[in-house]
């Protein structure tokens, strides 16, 4: 058999336990401090978000510092500075490696004179024969590092015994 169930309805609910009571107050502290910790960051971003503002407000309409004018002996220091500069940036070694290692051995390198402030190199050199001239000439307009090598000029040399031709080239090499 079954024992008896009995269901009272009017009987009061229990007391809440004063643990849950003390839970529930210090949740309620800890949203309180959360809410106000948001609160100040909100507050921190909009004042830095305004002193941004006005420092680019500032910026733009501060004028750029006028430059002094340069002296004449400042104008000509710069100039020997960058015709110096010019000086030790031409590739020399790589230049002499093309001028030099031609693989045809009939041309004799006579003289080689620099402009820096061009980026050309002229060429004085000595070939058996037009053909060879015009094969060396072919070599430095391939090169990679040099361009627009052109014959600025030429002398057959007929009272050399073989008639060798002497010939100049004007060659501008390229910047790195």
């Amino acid at each position: 058999m079954m024992p008896q169930l009995k269901i009272d309805f009017s009987r009061r609910p229990s007391a809440v336990a004063p643990a849950g009571v003390v839970l529930l107050i210090v949740a309620g502290a800890m949203l309180l401090l959360g809410a106000r910790a948001l609160w100040r960051a909100y507050q921190d971003n909009d004042h830095a978000r305004n002193q941004f503002e006005m420092a680019v407000r500032e910026d733009i309409s501060r004028k750029p510092p006028k430059k002094a004018a340069p002296t004449p002996g400042a104008k000509l220091a710069e100039k020997q500075g960058e015709a110096i500069l010019r000086e030790l940036t031409v590739p020399w070694q790589r230049l002499l490696s093309i001028v030099e290692d031609y693989p045809g051995h009939d041309i004799a390198l006579i003289g080689i004179d620099q402009s820096p402030a061009q980026s050309q190199i002229r060429i004085t050199a000595e070939a058996k024969d037009a053909d060879g001239m015009i094969a060396y000439l072919k070599y430095l307009q391939g090169s990679v590092l040099l361009h627009e090598a052109v014959l600025s000029g030429h002398l057959v040399e007929t009272n050399v015994p073989g008639t060798p031709v002497r010939f100049q080239i004007i060659a501008v090499w390229r910047k790195p």
